[in-house]
């Protein structure tokens, strides 16, 4: 029973500490612009990087098989703002960012870089 106990515990603490939160475009906009010191992660290739990015963005490409070491060099207990081209591969890197112990991860969802351009970022 101990061990159900404790197990139970360190599941619910480890829910708790780390988090990933799904955006639509305007919300994750407003949470951007409220967070003091935001670290954006910009998970497309370098190719698109090229085309335009985010002021202050890191690019980390998802298809890079080192993505999680690289991405463990941004502060984990600062939050990370994830983007890409339409949201796919940016969802992708949020569960990788949570699992590897991000403690707030917002995951643009349903848009990417155009629709953060379009919006003067």
């Amino acid at each position: 029973m101990f061990r159900f106990v404790l197990a139970a515990t360190a599941l619910f603490l480890s829910t708790v500490a780390y988090s990933q939160t799904n955006l639509p475009l305007e919300a994750f906009v407003k949470k951007l612009d409220q967070t003091a010191q935001p670290q954006i992660l910009d998970v497309r290739t370098p190719g698109e990087w090229a085309a335009g990015k985010v002021k202050n963005a890191h690019l980390i490409n998802i298809q890079d098989p080192e993505f999680v070491k690289k991405a463990g060099k941004l502060n984990k207990e600062n939050p990370v703002f994830i983007y890409c081209a339409v949201g796919g591969r940016s969802s992708q890197a949020a569960q990788l960012l949570t699992k590897a112990g991000f403690k707030q991860v917002y995951n643009l969802q349903g848009a990417g870089y155009s629709e953060l351009a379009k919006k003067g970022k």
